[in-house]
C-alpha cells in the first residue's frame, strides 16, 4: 500500500513491557497472600495514602454529596437516562427461544442469564471520569446484575463527588476507594473484607489492564480497553481545527493515548503537521498534549480515499472519525469494518459518545477492534443452552446415531451412554 508516514509514533520497549508484568504480578501475588493488609500497602505505596477501610458507607457517601449542586445532578441524571435507554435498546436483542426438532421429540431452548455479581473499575487518573462510572454501571443494572461492586482510586479529592453521585445514581451495590492494580487483585480474589466478583469490566492504564489480562480465567474480563485512541479518515474536504482538537480531545486523556489521522490530502497532512504545535498550547492541558502527540501521535499520508480506508481497518482504532465529503462518507461506510465506534461526520466528535450520547464508550484499543466490539449490555448476561428429549422416536435416533459417531471417535465410555438409552424402546413417552 503506497502510503507516506508524515509522523509516527514510538514504539514500546520489550523490557519495559517484561518489567509492567512482573510488577503486576507481585502485586496480585500479594493481595491474593495477604488480603486487605496487601491492599492497604500497595496503596500507601502507588497513591500516598494510609487507608484501612475501604467501602464506603451510606453516611460517608451522603456527606461528600452534600457539596454537590443541583445543576450537576441533574446533568448527570439526564446522562443516566440517555445511557440506560440505548441499553434497554440492546437488551431487546436477547431473547429466550424454544425450538422443536425431530417433530416434537426433542426441545432446544436458550436462556438468558444475568452474571450474579460483577466489578467496574472506574478509573481517576488526572481527571475525574464520570462518564466510566455510568458506562460501567448502568448496563450491569439493565441487564439484572445482582452484585455491582464499583471501585476507583482513593485521595484527598476523591472519588470526586460528581463520580460518587453517578456511581450511586447508576446502581452502584458496593463502592470501595481501591485504585489500579489492587482493586483488579482485589475483586478478583476478594480479602477478608471483599467478596469476589465473577466478571471485571472497565478501562484504565497500562497497570490496570495488565492485571485483568493476569487474572483473567480466575474471572471474567470485558476487553483490555485503554489507553485511548482515536482515528479520523479525512480527505480535502476536512477542517484542520476540527480535525486537530479532535485528536488532541482524546490525546489529553494520557500521555500514552494514541492520536493518528489518515488522509488522501497532503495539504491537510502537512497543515496537520505544522499547526498542531499552536493548537497544544492554546489548551490547559497542554503538557500531557505535548508529551502524548510527541510520543503517540501518527500522520499518515495515502493516494487514494481507498487506501486510506484500508489503511483504517489495518489500525483498528477504538475512536474512527470520518471527516469526509458525503461521496467518500458513503464509501468508508460500506467498506469500514474494524473500529470500536464510528462517528460519522464532522459534526460528531468523540466527545459526545465519551460523556454522554448514549452508546457506550468502553471500546476495544490495541486492534482488539479486528475481533471484538465494545462494552454493552451483552457482558452481562450469559446466553445459556438447554435441551430435553421428550419422544422415543427422537431418543432412539439420536442414541443410535451417537453411539455409530462415539465408535468411529474410538470414545467407548460415550457410546455405552448412548447405548443405555435404548431400554426406553417400548415406552411411549420419556419422563
Amino acid at each position: 500500500m503506497p502510503i507516506k508516514i508524515i509522523k509516527s509514533e514510538t514504539e514500546i520497549r520489550e523490557e519495559d513491557s517484561r518489567e509492567l508484568k512482573e510488577t503486576v504480578q507481585s502485586v496480585i501475588n500479594s493481595i491474593r497472600n495477604e488480603g486487605d493488609k496487601g491492599v492497604s500497602e500497595f496503596t500507601k505505596k502507588f497513591d500516598r495514602i494510609d487507608i484501612k477501610k475501604f467501602i464506603l458507607s451510606g453516611i460517608e457517601i451522603e456527606k461528600r454529596l452534600s457539596s454537590l449542586e443541583s445543576t450537576t445532578k441533574e446533568l448527570i441524571d439526564t446522562n443516566i437516562s440517555r445511557i440506560k435507554k440505548f441499553a434497554e435498546f440492546q437488551m431487546g436483542m436477547y431473547k429466550e427461544m424454544l425450538l422443536e426438532v425431530d417433530d416434537g421429540g426433542t426441545v432446544l431452548g436458550q436462556r438468558i442469564i444475568p452474571i450474579s455479581s460483577v466489578g467496574v473499575y472506574v478509573p481517576a487518573g488526572r481527571f475525574p471520569l464520570l462518564s466510566s462510572a455510568l458506562m460501567g454501571i448502568i448496563p450491569a443494572k439493565v441487564a439484572g446484575v445482582k452484585r455491582i461492586v464499583a471501585m476507583t482510586p482513593p485521595g484527598k479529592q476523591r472519588p470526586d463527588p460528581a463520580v460518587l453521585y453517578g456511581m450511586v445514581r447508576a446502581g452502584a451495590d458496593e463502592i470501595y476507594t481501591i485504585g489500579g492494580i489492587q482493586a483488579i487483585a482485589a475483586m478478583a480474589y476478594g480479602t477478608e473484607t471483599i467478596k469476589p466478583v465473577d466478571k471485571i469490566i472497565g478501562p484504565g492504564n497500562k497497570f490496570v489492564n495488565e492485571a485483568k489480562r493476569q487474572v483473567f480465567g480466575r474471572v471474567g474480563i470485558d476487553l483490555l480497553a485503554g489507553p485511548s485512541e482515536v482515528l479520523i479518515l479525512a480527505d480535502e474536504s476536512a477542517c484542520t481545527e476540527k480535525v486537530a482538537y479532535d485528536l488532541l480531545a482524546q490525546a489529553e486523556h494520557d500521555t500514552a493515548a494514541r492520536s493518528c489521522i489518515i488522509t488522501n490530502s497532503k495539504s491537510l497532512a502537512e497543515d496537520i503537521a505544522e499547526k498542531m504545535e499552536y493548537y497544544i498550547n492554546t489548551l490547559e492541558t497542554k503538557e500531557i498534549l505535548k508529551e502524548s502527540w510527541a510520543n503517540k501521535g501518527s500522520i499518515i499520508l495515502c493516494d487514494t480515499i481507498k487506501e486510506a480506508i484500508e489503511a483504517a481497518n489495518e489500525y483498528a482504532p477504538e475512536h474512527l472519525e470520518l471527516h469526509l465529503s458525503s461521496e467518500n462518507k458513503e464509501l468508508a461506510f460500506s467498506k469500514l469494518h474494524n473500529y470500536g465506534s464510528l462517528f460519522m461526520n464532522e459534526d460528531t466528535p468523540v466527545v459526545f459518545s465519551d460523556k454522554l450520547i448514549g452508546t457506550n464508550h468502553t471500546l476495544p484499543t490495541n486492534r482488539a477492534a479486528r475481533y471484538t466490539g465494545g462494552l454493552s449490555v451483552g457482558a452481562f448476561i450469559k446466553i445459556l443452552t438447554y435441551q430435553e428429549v421428550i419422544k422415543k422416536e427422537s431418543l432412539y435416533n439420536l442414541a443410535d446415531r451417537a453411539q455409530k459417531q462415539s465408535k468411529l471417535e474410538g470414545l467407548a465410555g460415550h457410546s455405552k451412554s448412548a447405548e443405555l438409552r435404548t431400554k426406553y424402546r417400548d415406552q411411549e413417552i420419556i419422563v
